[in-house]
């Protein structure tokens, strides 16, 4: 598949490591970020625990989670992630407020077509989100999905928090691949 390459902004980028590699202790979970990803993908509860675990070594203080929607419209594993990431460090937020349309997956999507372009998420705020005051006085703000691929998901869901969050949103992930680690 060709990829051109997004313009997309990001303030941060905070990731466990490479797709396609191991991290460092395989003696708690014997298995690649990329079978991690694929496993939180599935709402395996251990690999949560795990990805959970981690990531929340590498969050910010006082940060605020703001879980991405899946293909079925709205946060489901991503928001069990961030909850459990709450849990484990109980100094950051969680914020389920985006929705989207349920589409096909984007992995489906890509196999088929040569560009994501015209795929329609319709990523939006939600209508009864009571949150506002919270995303305008945070500045530490990352929207959690399990893998940075092209950057199609959290460019939509930043274009949709664009009116309610004034600063850059950074993005927390399990893994990305490879060409968002040069």
């Amino acid at each position: 598949m060709r990829r051109s390459k997004q313009n997309i902004s990001i303030k941060e980028i905070k990731v466990l490591g490479s797709y396609a590699k191991m991290y460092k202790d395989s003696e708690v979970y014997a298995h690649s970020l990329r079978k991690l990803s694929k496993d939180v993908k599935k709402n395996d509860s251990t690999a949560i625990a795990i990805a959970a675990l981690l990531l929340s070594q590498i969050l910010s203080p006082n940060a605020v989670l703001i879980p991405v929607p899946q293909s079925c419209g709205k946060a489901d594993y991503t928001l069990e992630l961030a909850n459990t990431i709450r849990i484990i460090r109980q100094d950051c937020e969680v914020i389920d407020i985006l929705s989207g349309r349920t589409r096909k997956k984007l992995y489906d999507i890509k196999k088929t077509r040569t560009s994501l372009k015209g795929v329609k998420t319709g990523m939006k705020v939600k209508e009864d989100a009571d949150c506002m005051e919270t995303l305008a006085s945070h500045s530490d703000i990352y929207l959690l999905d399990n893998v940075l691929n092209t950057g199609f998901t959290f460019s939509r869901a930043r274009k949709a928090l664009r009116k309610y969050v004034k600063v850059e949103p950074s993005l927390l992930a399990i893994s990305a691949t490879s060409n968002w680690l040069k």
